[in-house]
């Protein structure tokens, strides 16, 4: 083993990047370094290194291990990094999301759902965040292949997040086994930095061994090299061997001895010198793990205080083990792992046994005794179903099904009549993309206990196993064959799982349609009512049904908060959420709308992931788009595309990125920034171009087709705008709030085709009119109007007349201006005023100058007030800048924004340089002209 005096030996490279990344850190920039390598290759030196060089920086440190038997154990690397900290902090310091997540740690989530793990590592995020906002803090892992799945899941979380924060994660691992896997990701992050220890060369061998007082023969040290492989660890093994035997180092006839050795001998060799009794306590070490109590170690191999006490001081003498506080612990995990090999299968299991029965009579937590439980011999403890199930329900909860399967799968073996445990079991399947596994044993559990929610989950198997065509057949045929009225709760059940997967199928639109008819008239007093009737007046928007009857379907669907409530167990149940939210802001029910909004939000601030709170925003931005609040628009996209940016691309988080990323370019189009809007757009393309079609992707033909006219080339235009015509009819919707026939009506004017543009316009009226907002209908009246040269100022003075009703500031000022334009004579005056001061209020600067230019071909000059607010601030900025002005800290900010403090701070600081102000002061002052301003206009 090795020895304090023995130097840190060919690693001036590997230690150079490290100290980069602590300097980065130390300059607000976070950094993760993986070391990877074969198990004695130095990690675990390395790593007492970077703490040795962190310490010297001021930076505070944590660290943790990972262990083979805790990688059962949910949270235990977060754990150790986490709660020795807790001890030393006061807990005031922490707020916020990070004292939930002290919670988590402690107490499995009623909620074992994937939007439940993404709060709880958004929390955890927090606590990294409080840790390091003092000083900047080292995060170390060694052993991280052993890591627990939910530990390994946090620190992926935190490496996508780390560059604005002062913080290095330092993970030390073996190489990974394939190319997928936390592991794989946490190498894969920006800001992460690979480091590849190498092996030793013979010169730094022998200086190794001329640390220990002797020269050794060149014999020896290449013989040594050869056997070692220049493995430190394996070299320094060998050498304490040869001492043990007695070999000289500076002899070369050694050498001829040391090629009789390995490292598997060796440790052989040095077990077989032990004692009995030194024998049993590193097994029972050996099982009990990283963290094992020596008192239970030494009841576990049946030693008396004597014993213990003797057989410890030999294993410490052997180089086997080492202390650690009042632990005992394996000099390294090749040791350990040399241990629990000479102990055969039959020896394991049944220390694992026994020690399942010692911490279970200790009242040890579930998921430490159902660990050894997993692996003891069936029949071990009596309530072993029990302990095994509990365990289960802790690593779901944190994000780890797979060993949650293992502990269950193992509970039914004990208790293979037990119907719920078997749903269980097929529940946890489902998360591991078992299906065909899961399928089996819900559809078993069912037989036993005949519950709609059992056949619903193995349909949902189905959709994985055979597709969805054969899930719904499998649905159909259990609601015929299920006893009851159409409203029994079961059946309903069946009926809203039924309408969900149809919604997947394009070609069952028609069929699906008549199917949600059927419950137009449901309340909403349940959730599956509440799915039936979202999904429902989603298909009524698409089917461009009445707008009063679509609010009305999505009215209960929302249900005064309580379809919320249910979507924030579940991302896919936020997604109905979200849709139905969409109906009722086309159908013009804005006031509903923004009450579900700013309840939705509150529940995110107190409660919330990043994608939920992306999910709340994608709502809030088209319901400013509707209101013409462009300002407010750009600033919950901006928001939007921040909180989810480091998101995994599921299909759910790529949809919300589509739609932030159509309205950001709307936004920019309006500001008349072309390449703004281009970029946004670009950005999309590059990270999802080939992802799969989906309605928000579909939306996204239009801002490409309105760039193309506003650069001059309508052909392209026309494309985009058939694109989206195609992708829509193809799936069978064409409602008229996704209007692509307006850039195809202005492409075929550019281009001469006055009668299809004239076509394409009268089909948008009868569809608006259909549709029946008074929102749509004025647009469309304006779009008919650039078509029908001859009714032109007729049909914008209806489209104003209408717009005056409805909720849509933007479509009325544009009428506005349009109807300035074609009116003559001073009567242009009134119209093109009212057009600019609303286009300020809007924020469409584009829209602004074409009335102020219309003005001045008048003669008239625009009131000042009517021009853009001076201020240089962005959208973002001017969120932070109100947020700020009305007292909230940096770290509240940042809280409601999900976004990182420094995030804030950055943005402080320009609009500090923007507005010309010192600090938070002139803040307040700024704001209260800005908004005396906004007033007066």
């Amino acid at each position: 083993m090795r020895h304090r005096d023995e130097p840190t030996l060919e690693r001036e490279r590997e230690l150079g990047r490290i100290e980069a990344a602590l300097d980065s850190a130390t300059a607000g920039e976070g950094r993760v370094v993986v070391i990877e390598g074969r198990a004695g290759i130095g990690k675990t030196r390395l790593l007492q290194e970077t703490h040795a060089l962190a310490k010297g920086r001021g930076f505070g440190r944590v660290r943790a291990f990972g262990d083979a038997l805790e990688g059962a154990m949910a949270w235990g690397v977060v754990r150790q990094l986490v709660e020795p900290s807790i001890s030393r902090h006061d807990r005031e310091n922490l707020g916020g999301p990070a004292v939930a997540a002290l919670r988590a740690l402690d107490v499995a989530a009623g909620d074992p759902s994937e939007a439940e793990l993404a709060r709880t590592l958004h929390a955890l995020w927090w606590v990294a965040v409080d840790f390091s906002s003092v000083r900047p803090l080292l995060m170390t892992v060694d052993d991280a292949h052993w890591a627990d799945p939910s530990s390994l899941r946090f620190l992926v979380y935190l490496s996508r997040r780390i560059a604005d924060l002062p913080i290095v994660l330092v993970v030390a691992t073996r190489p990974p086994t394939g190319n997928t896997g936390p592991l794989v990701l946490l190498s894969l992050s920006r800001q992460a930095e690979r480091v590849l220890p190498k092996a030793l060369s013979p010169e730094a061998l022998a200086e190794l061994m001329a640390a220990r007082g002797v020269l050794p023969a060149w014999a020896v040290v290449t013989s040594l090299h050869e056997a070692s492989g220049g493995n430190p660890f394996l070299a320094r093994v060998l050498v304490d061997e040869l001492d043990a035997l007695g070999l000289p180092l500076d002899t070369g006839a050694t050498a001829t001895e040391i090629e009789k050795l390995g490292p598997s001998a060796v440790f052989r060799t040095v077990l077989g010198r032990l004692p009995d009794d030194a024998v049993s306590l590193a097994g029972a070490i050996a099982i009990l793990g990283t963290g094992g109590d020596p008192w239970q170690a030494g009841a576990l191999a049946k030693l008396d205080v004597a014993g213990l006490s003797a057989a410890a001081e030999a294993l410490i003498s052997a180089h086997v083990l080492t202390t650690d506080g009042d632990q005992l612990v394996f000099v390294h995990p090749v040791v350990r792992e040399a241990v629990l090999t000479g102990l055969g299968p039959i020896a394991r299991a049944a220390l694992h046994g026994g020690a399942a029965k010692a911490l279970c009579a200790a009242k040890a937590p579930a998921d430490r005794v159902a660990a050894h439980l997993a692996q003891a011999p069936r029949g071990t403890l009596p309530g072993s179903a029990g302990i095994l199930r509990e365990a289960a329900a802790s690593l779901l909860s944190a994000g780890d099904p797979r060993t949650a399967a293992a502990h269950l799968r193992r509970a039914v073996e004990e208790s293979p009549d037990d119907a719920a445990l078997r749903a269980e079991l097929g529940h946890a399947l489902l998360r591991t993309g078992e299906a065909v596994e899961a399928r089996r044993q819900l559809l078993v559990a069912a037989d036993g206990v005949p519950d709609a929610e059992l056949v619903a989950a193995a349909a949902s198997a189905t959709t994985v196993v055979d597709g969805p065509e054969a899930a719904v057949t499998e649905l159909r045929e259990a609601i015929a064959a299920r006893p009851g009225g159409p409203r029994d709760p079961g059946r309903m059940h069946l009926e809203a799982r039924l309408a969900v997967i149809r919604s997947f199928l394009p070609h069952h639109r028609r069929t699906a349609s008549d199917h949600l008819s059927a419950y137009a008239s449901l309340s909403g007093g349940t959730p599956d009512e509440r799915t039936l009737l979202g999904l429902l007046a989603q298909m009524g928007r698409y089917e461009v049904r009445p707008a009063d009857e679509v609010a009305a379907t999505a009215s209960r669907a929302l249900a005064n908060g309580a379809y919320f409530e249910d979507a924030t167990g579940s991302i896919d149940v936020m997604v109905g959420w979200v849709v139905a939210m969409l109906a009722l802001i086309s159908a013009d029910g804005i006031d509903e709308a923004g009450w579900e909004i700013e309840r939705a939000r509150q529940r995110v601030r107190e409660h919330g992931s990043p994608v939920e709170f992306a999910m709340v925003a994608n709502a809030a931005l088209f319901l400013d788009w509707r209101l013409g609040d462009l300002s407010v628009m750009e600033a919950e996209a901006e928001g939007a595309l921040a909180a989810i940016g480091a998101e995994e691309p599921s299909p759910q988080v790529i949809a919300m990125r589509a739609t932030a990323t159509h309205f950001l370019s709307y936004a920019a189009l309006e500001r008349g920034d072309l390449e703004g809007a281009a970029e946004v757009l670009a950005r999309f393309d590059g990270d999802h171009g080939d992802g799969p079609s989906m309605m928000p992707t579909m939306w996204l033909h239009e801002p490409r087709a309105l760039i193309a006219l506003a650069v001059g080339n309508p052909v392209l235009a026309r494309t985009q705008a058939f694109l989206q015509r195609d992708e829509m009819r193809a799936v069978g919707v064409d409602p008229p709030t996704i209007p692509w026939r307006v850039p195809a009506v202005r492409a075929a004017l550019q281009l001469g085709e006055s009668d299809h543009a004239l076509q394409l316009a009268e089909e948008q009226v009868i569809i608006a009119r259909k549709w029946g907002t008074t929102t749509e209908i004025g647009a469309a009246l304006r779009l008919l109007a650039h078509a029908d040269g001859d009714r032109r100022l007729d049909l914008l003075t209806e489209s104003v007349g209408v717009l005056e009703r409805s909720p849509a500031r933007l479509h009325l000022a544009r009428s506005l201006v349009d109807l300035g334009e074609a009116t003559r004579g001073t009567d242009a005056r009134a119209p093109l005023n009212r057009g600019i001061e609303l286009a300020a209020e809007c924020g469409s600067a584009v829209l602004r100058t074409r009335a102020a230019a219309a003005l001045e071909a008048l003669g008239d000059r625009p009131r000042r007030t009517a021009l853009a607010d001076p201020s240089s601030l962005t959208a973002s900025e001017r969120r932070v800048a109100d947020l700020a002005a009305s007292g909230r800290a940096n770290r509240e900010i940042a809280q409601e924004l999900f976004v990182t403090p420094k995030a804030v701070e950055n943005h402080l600081r320009r609009i500090y340089t923007k507005l010309g102000i010192a600090g938070r002061r002139g803040l307040a002052r700024a704001e209260f002209r800005m908004r005396e301003r906004r007033r007066r206009t």
